[in-house]
């Protein structure tokens, strides 16, 4: 599997897109996230005025949950070049 990163202490849906951006993470590439962390982020969306389609794709990049229970809250996983679903 990817590797997991430590991205801030609030992960919010603009602090992945700013780490997608500057990190450079390329379209197929995937963002594995706690399910406590992804609940927070459609919560987020939901009260946003943006239009944001779930599932989560930004720049290419898919953001999942995690359904495996290796992903600890408040760190996200990488996973490369794994093909969009």
């Amino acid at each position: 599997m990817g590797q997991q990163v430590f991205i801030g202490s609030d992960i919010s849906f603009k602090s992945l897109r700013d780490y997608i951006f500057v990190h450079k993470l390329e379209k197929g590439d995937t963002i594995a996230i706690h399910p406590q962390n992804y609940e927070h982020i459609v919560e987020e969306v939901k009260n946003s005025d943006e239009p944001i389609d779930i599932p989560f794709n930004v720049f290419g990049v898919l953001i999942v949950k995690d359904t495996s229970d290796s992903v600890e809250l408040g760190k996200v996983q990488i996973i490369k070049n794994e093909p969009l679903q």
